[in-house]
C-alpha cells in the first residue's frame, strides 16, 4: 500500500524517508535509486523524488549519474580508510579542546545517548542503534563549540553512518563497541584525556 504523503514540505518529507530507508540498508550502497517505484510507495510525482535525490547526493549518501540514474553510495576500501582517518582525526582533535566545563555542560546528553544505544542494542534495532550511535559521536564533537569543526564533521556523518551499516558487525562485536561509549564517558568525566583518546583510537579502528 503506497505510504501517501501530506503536500505539506512534500520534498522534505520524502528526503527524510528515502534517507531513511538507506541508513536502515534498505537501500543498500551500489543500488540503483528506483525513481518510479518510490514515486508509486510515497504516492507522489517524480518530481519531489529528484528533488530529494539531488539533495541526498549533497548530503553524500547518493552518486548522480549524468542523463542516466542515481545511486547508493558504495565505498571502495581506500575511501572507506581515507573516511576513518578522517574521521579518527576530527574526534581525536575534538577531545584536545574539551574542557572540563564543556564536558559537564553535554555529559547528561552524551551518557543518555550511550543508554539509548545500549538499549536499542538489547532490542534488536541495529537502524536505530546506529542512529543514536552517530548522534553520540556528533554531540562529543558539539561539546567543543568549534564550529568550524563541527560542519566538517556533521558532512562526514552520512558517510560514517553508511560504514557503519555497511560491515554488519556480529552481535559480540558490535556489544564491544557501543560498550566503549560507556568508557569514552568515564574517562571524560575523570578528565584523563590520554585515555579518552586511547579509547576513542580503539573505538574507530573497531568500526572502521
Amino acid at each position: 500500500m503506497p505510504q501517501y504523503i501530506v503536500q505539506d514540505s512534500l520534498a522534505d518529507k520524502v528526503y527524510n524517508l528515502i534517507k531513511s530507508q538507506i541508513l536502515s540498508g534498505e537501500l543498500k550502497g551500489g543500488m540503483v535509486i528506483p525513481e518510479e517505484h518510490l514515486a508509486q510507495q510515497f504516492g507522489v510525482s517524480r518530481t519531489p523524488i529528484r528533488e530529494a535525490i539531488r539533495r541526498l547526493a549533497e548530503y553524500g549518501l547518493v552518486v548522480l549519474k549524468p542523463r542516466s540514474h542515481a545511486m547508493v553510495y558504495q565505498f571502495t576500501e581506500k575511501q572507506a580508510s581515507d573516511t576513518a582517518k578522517v574521521r579518527l582525526a576530527l574526534e581525536l582533535l575534538a577531545i584536545e579542546l574539551l574542557t572540563p566545563a564543556m564536558v559537564n555542560k553535554h555529559i547528561t546528553e552524551l551518557s543518555r545517548l550511550a543508554a539509548d544505544c545500549q538499549y536499542n542494542l538489547v532490542v534488536g534495532n541495529r537502524a536505530e542503534l546506529f542512529v543514536k550511535d552517530s548522534l553520540f559521536h556528533l554531540e562529543l564533537v558539539k561539546c567543543t563549540e568549534n564550529e568550524a569543526l563541527f560542519s566538517m564533521y556533521e558532512r562526514l556523518d552520512s558517510r560514517i553512518q553508511l560504514l557503519r551499516i555497511s560491515k554488519n558487525f556480529s552481535d559480540e562485536l558490535l556489544g564491544n563497541i557501543i560498550h566503549q561509549h560507556l568508557l569514552i564517558i568515564q574517562s571524560l568525566k575523570n578528565n584523563d584525556m590520554q585515555a579518552c583518546r586511547e579509547l576513542m583510537t580503539k573505538h574507530v579502528n573497531h568500526q572502521m
